[in-house]
């Protein structure tokens, strides 16, 4: 192993030594106007004469070497080529050189002269030039259509790039693109390449193209993009809207292109020698032309926009139809109409004398824009107030019977017309008859009031005093030219305040409105009174509330409610009403609840009236007494002389009963027993329950108390999980380890001979509330013990050596632990000390006799 290591460092000695020059390398690349390193360094020992950089040229047929930079004898430096940059020293003749034009490119040759050899390396240098890329868009039109022309130029490369173009991504097809490639040599040896792209633009769906260079100078290819020009094709409508101008209606028609490159050529094509007025709307997205057509000349007609782009294979055309007006009538409005005169073709409209403001609406029927509307009266112009605003015929101040007469009205636009004849004839004024009566029927009151034989009919209405309701209707009849209005009005038969109620009649005979008025007589007071009682069934306690009210009819509503009367929520509770009527004319109206006394303990309880004889509901209200909520308790024992533990639940409550139970585990069954008393309404009861610890220990027992209408009262008690743990002795021990591994280990404690009162001290480690101590030797034999101490009081002997076992116990958790008691007496110190001195001495002169084998 040892020759195999010394040869391996021979041939490692000697390779180094081989390795005395470090060249450049593989030949390099350098980049026009950029600088580039070379490389070369002397690792050898022997010393270094000159070390330099040369480069060789031949020149008619002869070699001749050129010093660029380096040093000569005496490490004397020089430089003969600006473009190089001084070497560190005569073993590192790395240089930085500018690569200033392409005829550096050739052979240099790394140099280093020895006194005995001259050892030299040499290397490649390749110039390569970044071309510039150039990039011009020209547009020209041929034939009327417009082409574009994208240059792209790669100036001053070498080698010559590869050069591509992509349109969307992808190389441009042969048709309808065309490419041109020109190569230009240069004096400096570089080149410059061309390439033109050609299209037509309408056939070109792309706004951009891209010029692709790839060249050993670019790590990537080199993608240049210039925008172009595209053409889109635009969305063309047409639209008319009516405008007025000068008085006179015109069809504006529009003319719209939107999206669209370039601007869409629009025209009109309408056949007419008329000029029409023209406007040019051009914004950012639409170009709009519209169109001025006079509505009358040109309704009905069709009217057409025609587009042209160049991105349409043919002229496009919208076409719009202009609506044809008409005017087929003039008619009254709605309800002013009277009879017709079929003959004459004319209607007749009643006015009554002293009318005031009256107004007749005339309805033009037609889709003009707009329309002239004329009226006279008899042939003549209209009489002195009646005037013509807009559509409507309005008599100003009150009517007369010089409004009386035939009136004619024409509308007209431009050609076309309609007109309207009517009758106006006027009414004198007759008063009405009023009376006013009451009757009452169905425990109600029944006001009626009338107003007959009028001309022309009067106006009814009724005033009544304010939060009054009412129910009221009114019929109208007419008898050779008079008319009747009755009015009827439903109240209640009488009111908890002074009731009057006022018939209004408004006529034009009247200077001022007439009144007929009538009082409703007050209604005597209800008289309400409530009582509750309680009983117990099924050991529960129910409770019964009575309510009656004696009121005049009808009778009175009864409501419950149950809390704070105030609240606006909904706290009413179901009953059973019952009505009696008397001879007398009274009415008895009852109700009755029944609940579960806990239901509602400690709430209020309203009886509610409402009856028309009270301005607002009157309330009767109890107190339910407070239900006390049953009081239910567990708890666990440790029974003294007992092996058993004691589960207790205690309940105390209302009721005559008490069912109580505990949820034990599936499958366990015990001792549960059941001992209760009552005091009067009051329940006490407990039930216990026995079992041995073991049984649940780390579990939960319950307790249930089942109340009424299936709920239920739970309370749980956890039974404690216990453990000991271990037994500790304290005092200082050596562990005995039995050659059996199941067996306990024993504990050695060492005690004094002849001492008194010498202790040994246990620790028990629980969570057990107590536990029970004692130790014993292995003759069977208690020793006495002082808390968890184990005591020998009198002076130790040999006699007490032997095995103790102490146990620690809480019902069936156990813990043990055994101690080896041993009595050191002088005469066995003595023996264990001169055994430790003799082995250590053993020990040391062991050591002395290997140590002395191994040296010698």
């Amino acid at each position: 192993m040892g020759c195999s290591w010394l040869l391996i460092l021979g041939l490692v000695l000697n390779v180094a030594h081989c390795l005395e020059i470090l060249g450049p390398g593989k030949d390099i690349t350098g980049v026009l106007g950029e600088d580039v390193y070379l490389s070369c360094r002397y690792l050898g020992e022997s010393e270094i004469l000159s070390a330099l950089w040369k480069r060789q040229s031949i020149t008619n047929s002869q070699v001749k070497s050129r010093r660029l930079v380096g040093f000569l004898a005496g490490n004397k430096m020089f430089c003969h080529d600006n473009s190089f940059s001084l070497p560190d020293s005569p073993t590192n003749l790395t240089v930085k050189m500018r690569v200033s034009s392409v005829e550096v490119e050739g052979e240099y040759i790394c140099e280093f002269g020895l006194d005995k050899e001259d050892l030299s390396d040499s290397v490649f240098l390749t110039v390569v030039a970044r071309p510039e890329i150039h990039m011009l868009v020209n547009a020209e039109t041929i034939n009327g259509t417009l082409y574009q022309s994208v240059s792209c130029s790669a100036v001053g490369g070498r080698p010559t790039p590869q050069m591509s173009w992509l349109v969307n991504g992808v190389p441009p097809s042969d048709y309808p693109f065309t490419v041109e490639m020109n190569e230009t040599l240069h004096s400096n040896g570089t080149s410059t390449l061309s390439s033109i792209l050609h299209f037509p633009t309408h056939l070109l769906d792309e706004d951009s193209v891209t010029c692709v260079i790839q060249h050993p100078t670019l790590p990537d290819p080199k993608l240049t993009t210039v925008r172009v020009e595209t053409y889109a094709r635009p969305n063309v409508t047409i639209k008319a809207e009516m405008v007025q101008q000068g008085g006179s209606e015109f069809w504006v028609v529009s003319c719209m292109s939107s999206g669209g490159r370039p601007d869409t050529d629009i025209s009109l094509a309408l056949n007419t020698d008329e000029e029409l007025e023209k406007e040019a709307d051009t914004d950012s997205q639409t170009q709009t032309i519209s169109f001025h057509l006079p509505a009358s000349v040109f309704e009905g007609r069709n009217v057409t926009c025609v587009f042209d782009h160049p991105k349409f294979t043919h002229k496009e055309s919208r076409v719009i139809t202009l609506p044809s007006f008409y005017l087929s009538g003039i008619q009254l409005s709605a309800g002013l109409g009277g009879n017709s005169d079929h003959t004459q073709a004319t209607e007749s409209i009643e006015l009554h004398e002293g009318q005031s403001d009256a107004v007749i609406g005339l309805e033009v029927i037609g889709n003009v824009p707009r329309y002239n509307i004329d009226c006279k009266k008899d042939d003549g112009p209209l009489p002195e107030g009646v005037q013509l605003v807009g559509s409507n015929l309005t008599v100003q101040g009150p009517v007369v019977h010089q409004h009386a007469g035939l009136y004619e009205c024409v509308t007209s636009y431009h050609h076309h017309k309609a007109t309207l004849q009517f009758n106006i004839t006027v009414l004198q004024h007759v008063p009405p008859t009023i009376r006013i009566d009451l009757q009452t029927e169905n425990g109600r009151s029944l006001i009626e009031c009338t107003a007959a034989d009028a001309v022309p009919a009067a106006n009814m209405s009724w005033l009544l005093p304010e939060g009054v309701s009412e129910v009221s209707w009114f019929n109208f009849t007419s008898h050779n030219g008079s008319h009747s209005v009755r009015g009827v009005l439903l109240l209640p038969v009488c009111s908890p305040w002074e009731l009057t109620v006022e018939c209004v009649i408004n006529h034009p005979a009247f200077e001022e409105p007439e009144n007929r008025s009538i009082t409703l007589p007050l209604c005597a007071r209800p008289n309400i009174t409530i009582n509750s009682s309680t009983e117990w069934r099924d050991g529960e306690e129910y409770t019964k509330v009575d309510c009656s009210v004696d009121s005049v009819a009808p009778a009175a509503t009864i409501t419950w409610q149950v809390g704070n009367s105030d609240s606006d929520s909904d706290n009413s509770i179901s009953h059973l009403p019952e009505t009696q009527v008397h001879a007398d004319g009274l009415v008895s109206a009852r109700s009755s609840v029944q609940f579960l006394s806990s239901l509602y303990s400690g709430q209020n309880l309203t009886c509610m009236m409402e009856h028309l004889s009270l301005e607002a509901p009157e309330k009767k209200t109890i107190h339910i007494p407070v239900h006390k909520a049953p009081l239910l308790s567990v708890s666990v024992v440790k029974q003294q002389d007992s092996p058993l533990w004691l589960a207790v639940c205690d309940y105390r409550g209302e009721g005559v009963g008490a069912n109580l139970a505990w949820v034990l585990p599936e499958n366990v069954k015990g001792q549960t027993s059941l001992h209760s008393e009552n005091e009067g309404h009051a329940l006490k009861a407990r039930l216990t329950y026995q079992f041995p610890l073991a049984l649940h220990e780390g579990q939960d027992l319950t307790c249930v108390y089942q109340l009424e209408h299936g709920l239920t009262e739970k309370r749980t008690v956890h039974i404690p999980r216990y453990s000991i743990f271990s037994v500790r002795v304290l005092n200082h021990t050596t562990p005995l380890q039995s050659r059996y591994g199941g067996e306990p280990v024993i504990h050695r404690v060492t005690l004094k001979e002849n001492l008194h009162n010498q202790r040994i001290l246990l620790q028990v480690d629980s969570n057990v509330p107590e536990y029970n101590l004692i130790c014993k030797r292995s003759n069977g034999l208690f020793v006495k013990m002082e808390g968890t101490a184990m005591v020998f009081q009198s002076e130790v002997t040999e006699q007490d050596e032997g095995l103790y076992t102490c146990r620690a116990s809480f019902y069936h958790h156990a813990a043990t632990v055994n101690i080896q008691v041993e009595i050191m007496s002088r005469d066995k110190l003595f023996a264990l000390v001169s055994m430790i001195c003799l082995s250590s001495a053993l020990a040391i002169i062991l050591i002395i006799v290997v140590t002395l084998c191994v040296f010698w």
